[in-house]
């Protein structure tokens, strides 16, 4: 009641008592706010609930610290496909051949064979494709992922080289085989006649001969019966089974050749002796690399990976464990939040933002203190070769870029969730508000909320909207007006002969389409009708002893013939290409690329130049080869005008010449350098060999060639500052610089980069013809 409506006399009274009972419960409201709902009250609770929260808060930040480190290692480093990606971001297994192969180190572990350790090295792709290199190195990865999940006590770094034994014992055997069915045979005049010229046939193929000619004879099944046996005989028993119903059936039937190429591998025995003494230097089938995991325990990195290797058994537990923590701490967090009034959504997210923050922090310690261990290896003191040294190094260092990749991602997902959770929550709160400011209001703030966001998404979603699209010719848009001749292309010598397509003694590493993916626009081809015996014998003649004694247990007794045009080096049968298949594919590859302009320099010593056109005719590229002009000393088109106009293949010919075609010889217009450079200084000058002075054209055959092509020469002279400063001298002795650099294993050092300087020069020192 009002002291107002009191009668008079009673107002002084009661107002007073009126003001004592207010202020009585002015003091009470506040505890009575602070426990409503719980019916509890007091300052101290209100404390304790804070204290509890901020516990449960560290609760969680301290589960979700190793929390994060397991995710992360069970994504990476216990992970056999983390070591796989990061291997060919590394590119190794290309590298083995650009840079671990051409090392000298190599020559120590082939020191014991008996050929030039350059054919060796040249062939080792053939000898190990990449197929057996990702075989041997998954056992590795195997051997790792073993070790950190506590299922091996060491990581040894060691190879087991069967699979390149098995690959050294059978790499003749397709060469002979192939030939087997294309020999003379003759009527044998009975079954032992027969028997003894199958068991002479299999003593020629053991020794690496294919047989000049094998015996034919109708066999009763009785006969076959007592063949079997004698054949078998020269086999383990395990090849018998195998081999044995297929071999007797081939016999029965008459299918000799097909017999003996079923069992002539299984006994070819002809680099049986080089595969011995490689396994002998090696103390059996394994090469140790000297390096094992508790060789590198000091580093800090290897300590951390011991602890995982210490704990990985308890992995699968501890994160249930800590995750179901965790969870419970969060709710503690949210029911806590809701007695003390304050957001439930707010109190979790800020439990996850404090887990993200440190987690974070304890990231930044982690990449403090734990360096990347494999580094060192990188030193003078590194029991690896160098180039392996260097391969692994880059593994390491994209194997540890993912981890802490993924270490951050981790991370990164926890602060996401965190403030996306917080962000909301405020978001409903100034709703609430929002809603009771006036119309024109919300819909100025939404507006001007709105359009950057709008413009932000447009640019990101499309960024080349409003970009002008670029003209590019031979993936530059600077050489567009650039002629034919004052434009320098990086060229492959002997691009057929290539170790992807499995050439003996091979030039290059990638096939020919892939050497045109790889920049490549000159191809150094060499055209040629099957090889002869004769022709045969007369290379081998050639030889050196140490490698003819190594090719010709491949080609001896080679009498087959095959028809057409062959892309071959020397000898067809150590590798061969069919020349319109060939041809379809550049065609193919110049379809997927029609601003690409490329050159083919055709060896032509045996092969009629109306069967080379009719080959180029036959691949459907009748449309796209370019006629030069007919003047040596003529004007060449533009490279947008070969591009706009189609005829963007150029195809000479070394020997021939059709005036009036698109066929021309190539020193009609061309000169070039030396081809038969054997020393490291016969690379250093730009002497004139073949062609004309003044020439309109340039090639500078810059590859060393010993015993075979090397690896090793390779990664120096193609190396750009020796390329740039041949080209250079090539315009001072021959008054312009290269149009065509011709090189071995075009993927091994920086041959392209070369490229690219010298096509940076101005016109005018490209050419000195044309005008």
């Amino acid at each position: 009641m009002s002291p107002r409506l009191l009668p008079p006399a009673m107002t002084a009274s009661a107002r007073d008592i009126l003001n004592a009972v207010s202020q009585g419960a002015d003091e009470r409201e506040p505890s009575v706010r602070a426990g409503r709902g719980t019916g509890v009250a007091g300052p101290s609770n209100t404390g304790r609930r804070r204290a509890a929260h901020v516990g449960l808060v560290a609760l969680v930040v301290f589960c979700g610290l190793p929390l994060v480190v397991i995710l992360t290692a069970a994504r990476t480093v216990l992970n056999p496909a983390f070591y796989s990606q990061s291997l060919a971001r590394a590119h190794a297994y290309d590298r083995i051949y650009t840079e671990v192969l051409p090392d000298p180190a190599v020559d120590t572990l082939l020191a014991g064979l008996p050929i030039d350790s350059s054919l060796v090295t040249a062939n080792l792709r053939t000898v190990l494709p990449p197929a057996t290199v990702q075989e041997m190195t998954d056992e590795q990865i195997t051997r790792i992922v073993d070790y950190l999940r506590a299922r091996t006590g060491d990581v040894e770094l060691a190879v087991d080289l069967r699979p390149i034994f098995g690959n050294i014992s059978g790499l003749a055997n397709r060469y002979i085989a192939g030939e087997l069915g294309t020999g003379t045979s003759y009527r044998a005049a009975s079954v032992q006649d027969f028997t003894h010229g199958v068991l002479t046939a299999l003593d020629d193929i053991a020794a690496g001969r294919p047989p000049a000619s094998l015996p034919s004879i109708e066999l009763t099944p009785q006969d076959t019966d007592r063949i079997l046996p004698l054949v078998l005989d020269r086999v383990d028993p395990a090849t018998r089974a195998r081999v044995g119903p297929e071999l007797r059936a081939m016999l029965r039937s008459g299918d000799v050749a097909g017999a003996l190429a079923l069992i002539g591998p299984q006994v070819f025995q002809g680099d049986e002796r080089a595969t011995a003494r490689l396994q002998a230097s090696l103390h059996g089938s394994t090469l140790d690399l000297g390096l094992r995991l508790s060789d590198l325990r000091d580093s800090p990195a290897i300590t951390a990976i011991d602890r995982l290797h210490d704990v990985a058994a308890t992995l699968t537990w501890a994160t249930a464990l800590l995750s179901l923590i965790m969870a419970g701490a969060l709710a503690g967090i949210v029911v806590l939040a809701g007695r003390r009034g304050v957001s439930r959504v707010r109190a979790a997210a800020g439990a996850m933002i404090a887990a993200g923050l440190g987690a974070a922090l304890l990231g930044a310690v982690l990449r403090l203190t734990l360096p990347n261990p494999l580094t060192s290896l990188a030193g003078p003191r590194s029991p690896l070769p160098p180039g392996a040294s260097r391969v692994l190094v880059d593994f390491s260092r994209y194997a540890y870029g993912t981890v802490e990749g993924d270490y951050l991602r981790v991370v990164a997902w926890t602060l996401v969730v965190g403030l996306a959770a917080a962000g909301l929550s405020l978001l409903v709160a100034v709703s609430a508000r929002w809603s009771r400011t006036g119309r024109r209001r919300r819909v100025a703030t939404a507006f001007v909320l709105a359009v950057p966001v709008m413009v932000t998404v447009t640019w990101t979603a499309f960024p080349g909207a409003a970009a002008e699209p670029r003209e590019l010719c031979e993936s530059s848009p600077s050489l567009c007006d650039r002629r034919y001749d004052q434009v320098t292309y990086l060229a492959t010598h002997n691009a057929m002969a290539n170790s992807e397509d499995r050439f003996l003694g091979p030039s290059q590493d990638p096939t020919i389409v892939h050497q045109l993916d790889s920049g490549v626009r000159t191809l150094l081809l060499d055209v040629h009708h099957w090889t002869p015996p004769a022709q045969v014998e007369t290379y081998l003649a050639t030889l050196p002893p140490a490698t003819r004694a190594a090719l010709a247990p491949l080609s001896r007794g080679a009498v087959s013939t095959r028809p057409g045009v062959w892309l071959c080096h020397n000898l067809c049968q150590l590798g061969s290409l069919d020349f319109v298949a060939e041809l379809g594919r550049v065609r193919d590859w110049m379809a997927r690329n029609p601003t690409e302009v490329v050159t083919l320099i055709i060896q032509d010593d045996d092969v009629p130049a109306s069967e080379i056109a009719g080959g180029v005719a036959a691949a459907g590229l009748a449309g796209m080869v370019a006629t030069p002009p007919d003047d040596p000393h003529g004007r060449w088109p533009t490279l947008r005008t070969m591009i706009d106009s189609g005829r963007r293949l150029v195809v000479f010919t070394e020997r021939q010449d059709l005036p009036g075609t698109f066929l021309r010889g190539f020193y009609r217009y061309a000169a070039d350098t030396p081809f038969d450079a054997k020393r490291p200084e016969d690379l250093r000058d730009c002497v004139r060999n073949r062609g004309a002075a003044g020439a309109g054209l340039l090639l500078m055959n810059h590859w060393l060639t010993d015993a075979a092509p090397s690896r090793r020469a390779a990664l120096t002279s193609n190396a750009a500052d020796t390329i740039v400063g041949r080209a250079e001298r090539c315009r001072a002795q021959q008054g312009r610089t290269p149009t065509f650099v011709a090189v071995d294993f075009s993927t091994i050092g920086t041959a392209q980069t070369a490229v690219d300087r010298l096509n940076r020069l101005p016109a005018s020192a490209a050419s000195a013809a044309g005008g």
